[in-house]
């Protein structure tokens, strides 16, 4: 073993930079106990380290406080909120029409005997389903009593005070479609499936009358304009109802070209829907009406005639002779032919059969002549001149002219005023003299200076469907 001396222990042991006293253990003296420097240096250094620590967890503590602070204010005023919003003793509900028992909603909120019983219900009608489909062989994909390739068909609906039939499938939204029966708005034609949803409806409904313009009032009738391209959801909805009632009925959606003619009840609790009848704003064959709904609630009250005779009277005002859309159903033809009948008889007792031609019935009528001349044949009043003289002649028993006019009148007895419609064409022209104008009117002014705002209205919607049109 080789001997080293104390000098070259002490060199040995001395640390190579300045930094490495406070790593290092503390150097020893000739007793062999730590020197006093390098422990009160230790110590130091433990007592610095300790005091950051503190320091630094007085500031996570002292950002804690404050974030929770932060929270609370924020949960306070949330809860003040809330509680503002829970308080719905003194608030208004739709105009005071509902209550705020009626007006809360909470017990709305399905719980967990909602969900049991639904539960069970499904599972009753699944295996009821079953059932039905294995006696009568159907496909397990389509219910029992539906073919497939055909939706469900709503066989009730419930509007205003009656609740009414169906007589063909409608293309409701499926989920409405499967169910049996259906409650609509008799003012905004809504449609729902609930009853519960259907009163709550009607108390905070604002409607009282369709949204359009009334141009005629007579009475407790009243008959509103109302555009397919203003209030398309209305005129759709009045669609879907119409298709109910009416086979060979395809329009649907599509009702931006066409105008819709609202016959309305007037009571003190508003406009009750009855009926309509739909044209086109610019038809190309000069049909003067496309489609003619009543209710089965209002039928052989007269308004299919009523109708009728006032889609003529527009035409007279518009100068254009007009027709219904072909081909007509058989309850169509056969109103029509009774409308027909009635006002040329009301022309040959009123003028004379010597003083009046075909041209001058379908002005004063505003019939077409091939509708007048199908009516003449039809009641064998145009007979053929004998042979040589050419053309025909008009041929009227006057008894019988009477006494069908007798008993017409006594059926249906309401009729349409003329001095009391107030309209303007849709399809604003140029002056020119209107023939057989109702009120005398030499026609529309050219000048737009002296329109009012909906004629401009009116003119810029031509503007958009002619450029739809050309399109």
């Amino acid at each position: 073993m080789t001997k080293t001396d104390g000098k070259s222990e002490a060199k040995a042991s001395t640390p190579k930079n300045k930094h490495q006293t406070l790593t290092s253990p503390p150097r020893s003296n000739k007793r062999g106990r730590p020197r006093k420097a390098d422990v009160l240096a230790r110590e130091a250094a433990l007592l610095k380290a300790q005091n950051e620590k503190t320091k630094d967890a007085e500031n996570n503590t002292e950002t804690a406080e404050s974030e929770q602070k932060q929270e609370g204010k924020r949960r306070r005023k949330y809860t003040k909120k809330a509680h503002k919003k829970l308080d719905i003793s003194a608030r208004v509900f739709f105009n005071n029409r509902l209550s705020a028992n009626e007006a809360d909603t909470q017990r709305f909120i399905p719980q967990d005997e909602d969900c049991e019983r639904f539960d069970e219900a499904r599972k009753a009608m699944g295996e009821d389903i079953g059932e039905n489909q294995a006696a009568d062989g159907s496909t397990p994909s389509t219910p029992s009593g539906v073919s497939a390739g055909i939706g469900y068909q709503v066989k009730k609906i419930r509007i205003g005070s009656f609740e009414i039939d169906s007589w063909y499938i409608s293309p409701y939204p499926d989920e409405y479609s499967r169910h049996p029966l259906l409650y609509i708005c008799e003012f905004c034609l809504k449609y729902m499936k609930s009853e519960f949803t259907y009163q709550r409806h009607c108390q905070k409904c604002a409607l009282r009358h369709p949204p359009g313009d009334e141009i005629y009032r007579d009475s407790n009738i009243s008959v509103f304009e109302v555009d397919g391209r203003k209030n398309k959801v209305y005129c759709q909805n009045l669609c879907l109802i119409g298709k109910m009632f009416l086979d060979t009925k395809t329009l649907y959606y599509d009702v931006e070209p066409f105008l819709f003619y609202i016959l309305c009840e007037y009571d003190n609790g508003g406009y009750h829907f009855a009926g309509y009848y739909s044209k086109e704003k610019r038809s190309a064959q000069g049909y003067n009406l496309s489609c003619i709904m009543i209710l089965p609630s209002k039928q052989r009250e007269g308004y299919g005639k009523l109708l009728i005779e006032f889609s003529y009277l527009l035409s007279k005002k518009e100068g254009v002779p007009g027709s219904p859309e072909k081909p007509l159903s058989d309850f169509g033809l056969l109103s029509y032919r009774s409308y027909w009948r009635r006002s040329i008889y009301e022309i040959l007792l009123e003028q004379g059969v010597d003083r009046i031609s075909i041209e001058d019935i379908s002005v004063r009528t505003g019939m077409t002549v091939d509708d007048v001349i199908s009516t003449l044949q039809t009641d064998g009043m145009l007979q053929r001149l004998p042979y040589g003289l050419g053309g025909y002649q008009l041929v009227v028993d006057v008894e019988k002219t009477k006494e069908y006019l007798s008993t017409a009148r006594e059926k249906n007895p309401k009729r349409i005023d003329p001095t009391k419609l107030m309209w303007t064409p849709f399809l604003m022209k140029r002056p020119v003299a209107l023939e057989g104008d109702v009120n005398g009117s030499a026609g529309i002014a050219g000048n737009s200076n002296g329109l009012t705002d909906g004629q401009k209205e009116d003119l810029d919607d031509e503007a958009a469907l002619l450029s739809d049109l050309s399109v």
